[in-house]
């Protein structure tokens, strides 16, 4: 994928803009963390002019008492940037929340910069957020872009730029610009949108494969996820995201007891490529997706991965699809041994009215 936009490749000569995006945060029931978040803000080597902070609405007594504390270190914060709260009289729950928030702002603005209430920053985050934004306002194969990054094993240790392009997109600092927003449409969409149809036909590479199996349990369990639907979605629409090779964000969200997907303990993948000295700078030359990224999983590879996945069954339609694309005997054999035996799986869930 080429772009006819000429790119800079150093951060450091990208001006920033007249007007600055508003950092958009969205939180709940977690004001300890919150807190600290907010002290992250307050130490960015640029300051935004504005923030706006969607706060979800209780769903009992205990969320009120929260949401309340939450408010109130945001209008405290509000003396050193001005915050616009907009609190939720209704529990929307996160992804409509976040859905909602982007849809609202980018009715006003032509981009913003997010994070989550347990999104930790770096010093430089907001700096490089705004300039990367103004880099790729015109390359419209540029869907969004992140501050954090999970790098397949697979990929090339010795990439010598702070940042590529990517098929999987990362929330814990996120920046989108309107008419991108727009076009994706989520806020239209139902909560397992899927363009390609079912998780078994997305594109298959060393990155997609795990949206793949993330997908399969939206599907499968009437979940939402708004980050792995715009990852397909962006997918389906051929758009890539830029992303860094070293976080300058990170999470705190696991093991909070008022975490609903981060329930246990951290792994150690989650924070290991933070750097809280990393100012990025180096850009790549063009929006190719590095040769590693962009290679497909070979039928083989595909089924081994899916094995892997001791809860995941194939249901007859997706045994059949990807029966009949297996190029080899070997990967014939594993998906024969993934249908057969997960058939009790199913057929539990068929027994009890649930998605197969």
């Amino acid at each position: 994928m080429n772009s006819d936009v000429k790119l800079p490749t150093s951060l450091d000569d990208v001006l920033l803009p007249e007007e600055l995006p508003p950092l958009v945060l969205t939180a709940f029931t977690r004001p300890d963390l919150l807190k600290d978040v907010l002290e992250g803000i307050s130490q960015q080597s640029l300051l935004p002019s504005k923030m706006i902070a969607f706060v979800d609405g209780p769903r009992n007594v205990k969320d009120q008492l929260l949401i309340e504390k939450c408010i109130s270190l945001l209008k405290d914060f509000s003396t050193l940037i001005p915050v616009d709260i907009v609190p939720r009289t209704n529990n929307l729950g996160c992804d409509q929340n976040v859905i909602r928030a982007f849809t609202e702002v980018l009715s006003s603005y032509d981009s913003l910069v997010y994070i989550e209430d347990d999104t930790m920053t770096n010093p430089y985050f907001y700096d490089r957020m705004c300039r990367l934004l103004e880099v790729y306002r015109e390359a419209k194969q540029v869907c969004s872009i992140s501050s954090y990054a999970i790098i397949p094993q697979e990929f090339d240790p010795h990439i010598d730029t702070d940042f590529i392009t990517s098929n999987r997109v990362f929330s814990w600092g996120f920046a989108i610009w309107a008419d991108q927003w727009k076009e994706i449409d989520l806020v239209n969409q139902s909560g397992q949108y899927n363009p390609f149809s079912s998780f078994y036909k997305i594109p298959a590479t060393c990155q997609t494969k795990m949206t793949m199996i993330n997908q399969f349990w939206l599907e499968k369990n009437k979940k939402t996820d708004w980050v792995i639907t715009l990852t397909i979605a962006a997918l389906y629409h051929q758009k890539v995201h830029i992303i860094p090779t070293t976080s300058f964000t990170y999470n705190s969200g696991f093991g909070h007891p008022e975490s609903e997907t981060y329930k246990g303990k951290e792994q150690a993948w989650v924070n290991a490529r933070y750097d809280v000295n990393f100012c990025p700078n180096s850009l790549p030359s063009n929006l190719e997706l590095p040769t590693q990224l962009k290679l497909s999983l070979s039928d083989i590879e595909l089924a081994r991965h899916l094995l892997k996945y001791k809860k995941l069954w194939l249901s007859p339609s997706a045994f059949i699809y990807l029966f009949k694309n297996a190029q080899s005997f070997s990967s014939m054999f594993l998906l024969l041994n993934i249908f057969i035996t997960r058939l009790p799986i199913m057929l539990r869930r068929w027994r009890s009215g649930l998605p197969i």
